[in-house]
């Protein structure tokens, strides 16, 4: 069988090619060609580990030696470039992933290509999960492109934080499940309403619950998201609680650092990529927030952040 700590996208080629030797009907085989090659898109258009480093391309303008302002233009162009490569990197792979995605779908539907064996239905919905993964591999990189050059903006709105709920467990309701977790969602009633951007704030909880969910053990999650008032007029405070392997006071300091990781068993057992927590911190100061890290070595952590009331 594939290793499934490999590429995403790696993984799922890999599947697929053990799902097509499997015997199928006509219209199975068909959706898996094409299936096979969206996937040949998707990988051709992932960046290499080991290609070399673009260059930027020479500029026509040659500044003064010693001038300040001009080296400041030049860093700033720079980092525009930079923020278009990696918008369009992200946007060309997005592409063919929804198709794959698409008929990685179409293929769990029997009414739709035929039935599927329990063994090619296995595959189908690897090759699913690798593709989900990967997306939200990519909505990190994007946000952290955006965020690092400042380019991101929120769209606020008066919201009510009891209203974000459905959309909140639908986000990670088939991920609490897989793990084998319960997650109990505590909603103070009569909260103040909040100016935010309900999407980003959303994006910054469901991130904080993913992270509980797979860094605690299966089978074993008592997760918690509690949205309460401060003893500050106006203000709320929203916690996320789980009984996972916690962490120690050297890893809490150095969580948002981009691309960290503890070496704790199970994180290194699960894929990642140490981006959540950077992308979760810089919406937040956004939002004029921060996030507060509680934990204890294998005791569990609890992450929360207050907001202001219109």
């Amino acid at each position: 069988m594939t290793d499934h700590a490999e590429n995403p996208l790696a993984a799922a080629r890999h599947l697929l090619a053990e799902l097509r030797a499997q015997p199928a009907e006509p219209a199975v085989q068909q959706a898996l060609a094409k299936l096979e090659s969206l996937l040949e898109q998707a990988v051709a258009g992932a960046p290499s580990a080991h290609a070399p480093e673009a260059k930027a391309a020479p500029s026509d303008a040659k500044p003064p030696e010693g001038s300040a302002a001009d080296s400041s233009a030049q860093l700033a162009e720079q980092s525009a470039k930079h923020v278009e490569f990696v918008s369009t990197i992200v946007h060309e792979l997005r592409k063919p992933m929804t198709s794959i995605r698409g008929y990685a779908d179409m293929l769990a539907k029997p009414n739709m290509v035929g039935t599927l064996n329990p063994m090619q239905q296995n595959f189908a919905d690897t090759i699913r999960n690798n593709i989900v993964r990967m997306d939200w591999l990519l909505s990190d990189l994007s946000d952290i492109n955006k965020l690092s050059a400042n380019r991101l903006r929120l769209e606020r709105k008066m919201v009510t934080f009891d209203s974000l709920r459905e959309e909140i467990e639908s986000a990670v309701s088939a991920l609490v499940a897989e793990h084998g977790h319960s997650l109990t969602i505590n909603i103070t009633p009569e909260l103040p309403a909040l100016n935010a951007d309900p999407k980003q704030l959303v994006k910054v909880i469901v991130l904080l619950l993913r992270n509980a969910i797979f860094y605690t053990p299966k089978g074993t999650g008592q997760l918690v998201l509690t949205a309460a008032p401060t003893e500050t007029a106006g203000e709320l405070r929203v916690s996320i609680k789980d009984n996972g392997i916690g962490m120690r006071a050297e890893d809490i300091a150095r969580l948002g650092e981009l691309f960290f990781r503890a070496d704790h068993e199970l994180v290194t057992n699960t894929k990642g990529y140490g981006l959540g927590i950077p992308v979760v911190k810089g919406f937040l100061a956004l939002m004029e927030s921060s996030l507060e890290i509680e934990s204890v070595p294998e005791g569990g952590s609890t992450f929360s952040f207050t907001l202001r009331g219109i």
